[in-house]
């Protein structure tokens, strides 16, 4: 009789392949197919884990780089670009000495910021507010007020602390996560969650084979149960693949037997790496 040979160990599967097992197993297993058969619950919450585990997984920058973030940043720098090349014609090109005169020294602050669209985010923030610190001191407001651009301090500071706000805010995320979520965690979790998935898809085929006979509900988890164990079986074989002495032949479908635990080393023997 069909079933999903979930009781083996994953513990010698790399993080990467821990993911990639967990997106395999979540794709073989249709939502319609969960709430037909009524372990909808079930699949929700092993999406649930694994969607956890793949955002620890992923790198902390990608976190941060999400599209509001990205937008806040590149509307500072675009305001910073604005207004330096305007006041940099301005010391260039324009006829009038006066004007000519204020935009010079204005390109001089700027200069003295640097590239600041170019740096970190927080030293890009910190350069933009020592750029606003600047104009709104002497010379700086009086060459300003010379080319009509006084509004020019308050606006790069307004796009500035709306960048800011929501980086601290995504930065506390940040931390938080990192302080709750770590893979050492979460992987018995997925691991876990699997598991009972599984125990109810097993639970509802047997019951189907043994009292319905229901052939639309045979052939809906059979489906599963086939494409959940071959996904079981690639991860099994890579794993075996990573042991050495180990035949990735083995492991097929068929084969219950939970992977055995590597032993214990002997008191004073060698200590064996981390298995992740």
């Amino acid at each position: 009789m069909k079933e999903i040979l979930y009781n083996f160990s994953r513990v010698r599967a790399k993080n990467a392949q821990h993911v990639l097992f967990l997106t395999h197993a979540l794709a073989a297993i249709p939502q319609e197919v969960a709430e037909a058969r009524g372990f909808a619950a079930r699949l929700t919450a092993f999406a649930t884990a694994a969607a956890n585990e793949q955002e620890c997984f992923r790198p902390g920058r990608a976190f941060l780089d999400t599209a509001d973030i990205v937008a806040a940043d590149r509307a500072r720098d675009e305001l910073f670009y604005f207004y330096n090349q305007v006041i940099q014609a301005y010391a260039s090109y324009h006829p009038d000495a006066e004007r000519r005169k204020a935009g010079a020294t204005l390109a001089f602050a700027f200069r003295e910021a640097g590239n600041v669209a170019k740096a970190d985010y927080a030293s890009e923030t910190a350069s933009l507010t020592d750029l606003v610190g600047t104009l709104r001191s002497e010379p700086y407001v009086a060459a300003l007020a010379v080319l009509g651009l006084d509004e020019a301090p308050d606006e790069l500071e307004a796009v500035n602390q709306a960048f800011d706000a929501l980086f601290v805010k995504r930065t506390a995320e940040e931390r938080d996560r990192a302080q709750s979520w770590n893979m050492k965690t979460l992987r018995p979790l997925s691991d876990a969650a699997f598991d009972d998935l599984a125990k109810a898809i097993n639970a509802l085929y047997i019951s189907n084979e043994l009292v319905a006979g229901d052939e639309a509900i045979r052939t809906e988890l059979g489906k599963v149960i086939d494409d959940v164990n071959a996904v079981i079986v690639r991860l099994k074989k890579t794993m075996n693949q990573g042991a050495a002495g180990v035949d990735p032949s083995e492991d097929e479908p068929g084969d219950t037997t939970p992977t055995p635990e590597p032993e214990e080393p002997e008191p004073g023997g060698d200590e064996g790496g981390s298995p992740l």
